[in-house]
């Protein structure tokens, strides 16, 4: 990952048990080759949560820059980010710059 950095919202090692269980962070902040990206990340199971919550609603669930990975932990998070780069799939965020 040497041409990414991650960025956590502060606090987030005193807290992280919890957004695991939750499944669900925004504001983890993606540096790649200079850029930032803005993410949301969710597991499987609250982003179902909240797409139902949302649709029961009368809403529609939009989400910028999402990413779903299997648990909200730092090692899977840095994991989604590196296979992002890797397979080239960078352009489908949307860098904070515009």
């Amino acid at each position: 990952m040497s041409n990414i950095v991650l960025e956590f919202p502060p606090g987030f090692e005193d807290y992280a048990w919890e957004v695991e269980a939750k499944g669900w962070l925004p504001g983890v902040v993606a540096v790649i080759q200079g850029r930032r990206y803005s993410l949301t990340v969710y597991d499987p199971a609250r982003l179902t949560q909240d797409v139902e919550d949302a649709l029961k609603s009368g809403r529609v669930f939009l989400e910028r820059n999402l990413v779903v990975v299997a648990s909200v932990t730092r090692e899977h998070i840095a994991s989604a980010i590196q296979q992002i780069v890797q397979t080239g799939r960078v352009g489908d965020l949307q860098s904070d710059q515009g």
